[in-house]
């Protein structure tokens, strides 16, 4: 079964993102040796828990980023931004927009693991843009009405999660960073017909080897 699930995670579905296939356990060892080259690992696993606190204090899940264009190019700068609008990077209040930012505890069959999750992926994992999660927090309900609307995504479908692991350097100190830079929901039809042909060719393969013992025997 464990093989199967690992089949599954890097079957059809598993091949549509950029990455190794693997399960949870694989990357963290795979992670462990990255050089100085980033490597991408594609797994098939559930959203678990959301890190709301850390410490007893409670942790931010957005924050502000300036919208306006980086010097020469078309692209938002995305640098946060103060309370008051201003963004140091481009030296002015602008256009700002929300922007999700989270640690998330991703599980499977193997293992679970911390992972940092950007914006694009956050959104994608959380069902919810940070749009509306900043209209959640702003509401009635506050904090407690996003959380308990975040609570709601726990292991409540698959995902497709892509992991990036580079090495960083901190304090002066090389560690290993792992992120999430995308996540989408599994595509149960084909995960399913992957999971289908790994059965397939695990009895063919345990069919052959029964064979040769046989012919060894005789």
């Amino acid at each position: 079964l464990t093989a199967l699930s690992q089949e599954g995670a890097g079957g059809a579905a598993a091949r549509l993102a950029a990455g190794r296939a693997c399960d949870i356990a694989e990357m963290r060892r795979a992670a462990e040796l990255v050089s100085a080259q980033p490597e991408v690992f594609c797994v098939i696993a559930r959203l678990a828990l959301v890190q709301m606190k850390k410490q007893g204090e409670t942790q931010p899940l957005l924050y502000m980023a300036c919208q306006e264009p980086k010097a020469g190019t078309s692209l938002p700068c995305n640098k946060r931004v103060g309370e008051d609008g201003f963004c140091p990077a481009c030296g002015r209040v602008g256009k700002a927009a929300p922007r999700l930012n989270i640690r998330c505890r991703f599980s499977d069959h193997s293992d679970s693991a911390w992972l940092t999750t950007f914006h694009e992926a956050a959104q994608n994992v959380l069902c919810l843009t940070a749009e509306e999660a900043k209209d959640i927090e702003s509401g009635d309900g506050g904090r407690e009405a996003l959380e308990n609307r975040i609570r709601r995504r726990y292991f409540h479908q698959p995902l497709q999660v892509s992991v990036r692991a580079k090495l960083d350097t901190y304090n002066g100190e090389q560690r290993t960073n792992i992120t999430c830079f995308d996540a989408r929901p599994v595509n149960i039809g084909q995960h399913g017909r992957a999971m289908l042909k790994g059965i397939r060719e695990m009895l063919e393969h345990q069919a052959a080897a029964t064979s040769v013992l046989g012919v060894a025997a005789a």
